[in-house]
């Protein structure tokens, strides 16, 4: 991997330090295959591929995370000191963030879920109309024949 950062190669100290932190959250922060991006959106070859590919996509990315993660810091006395503050405040708060998480995760799954229900009712509703208007261009046309001398 090559990395360069204002024309510096950065390979060896950010690279390093990126790759580690990629295998510690290994799957963890990715749930889903790189083919659920959303440019499999573009993919879509139809209306409803587009609607079925949306909600898998909501339903794979549709929770709130509160974990644990690195506080940025500037250099310097004044940067670390800061980060501690933030680290403690964070910690101190971390409850509160929980409980919104977890509330906006439950609005977040009923309106997928709304949203799921409602594509698949309309798909069975556009079926069984589909169908009806097959019997019914059938029957126009069977009496079309039999009218006809």
């Amino acid at each position: 991997m090559n990395l360069t950062i204002a024309g510096q190669d950065r390979s060896l100290d950010i690279g390093a330090d990126l790759t580690r932190r990629a295998a510690r959250h290994q799957g963890a922060l990715s749930p889903w295959a790189p083919q659920d991006s959303a440019l499999s959106l573009r993919q879509s070859g139809s209306p409803s591929d587009y609607l079925a590919r949306y909600v898998k996509l909501l339903q794979l990315r549709h929770a709130l995370s509160t974990e644990t993660f690195t506080i940025p810091g500037k250099p310097g006395v004044a940067g670390t000191l800061l980060r501690q503050i933030k680290g403690f405040l964070w910690k101190l708060l971390r409850y509160q963030h929980d409980r919104m998480a977890f509330q906006q995760n439950v609005i977040n799954e009923l309106a997928i879920s709304a949203l799921d229900f409602q594509r698949t009712t309309s798909q069975q509703t556009f079926a069984s109309l589909e169908q009806r208007i097959k019997v019914l261009e059938a029957a126009i046309a069977s009496r079309k024949e039999v009218s006809e001398p």
